[in-house]
């Protein structure tokens, strides 16, 4: 079963305050922390945070920096309910950071990716050099465009 908005809800708002919300979305979501104002509380910022990667499909991507960001709660809170499905990359969008996440890519491989850009299917991803079949095959479940 996966990640619910509620479930994302409640584990921004019990594992992050909002100073750390100011951080996270400075880091990944610019676009949602230059909506932030001084006075907003904990529980505005998650939401206007969850309502962005909701709108825009990049819930997984937000998966991933709370796994990363806060391993061990994410752990326990979503443990084997998160699927890759729901982890899933969108190589159009990613940071290098993300890219790396994915199974064998590594700085050079995801500065490829991010210069071989946009890409209008996974299948695209063959345009990168070093990604042939094998890899590209390693990789589908794991991305989305």
């Amino acid at each position: 079963m996966p990640a619910t908005l509620a479930d994302i809800r409640r584990f921004l708002a019990d594992h992050y305050s909002a100073e750390e919300l100011d951080g996270l979305c400075f880091d990944h979501f610019p676009e949602v922390y230059r909506d932030f104002t001084r006075d907003m509380t904990t529980t505005r910022k998650g939401l206007m945070l969850l309502d962005y990667c909701q709108r825009r499909d990049r819930l997984p991507a937000l998966l991933a920096v709370l796994a990363r960001e806060r391993p061990e709660p994410f752990g326990r809170v979503f443990g084997p309910r998160v699927s890759a499905a729901d982890r899933r990359v969108n190589v159009n969008t990613a940071t290098a950071d993300e890219l790396r996440q994915l199974p064998g890519i590594g700085p050079a491989l995801a500065a490829a990716i991010i210069d071989a850009r946009p890409f209008a299917a996974v299948d695209d991803l063959l345009r990168v050099r070093n990604i042939g079949p094998r890899r590209l095959a390693a990789l589908r479940e794991w991305c989305v465009v």
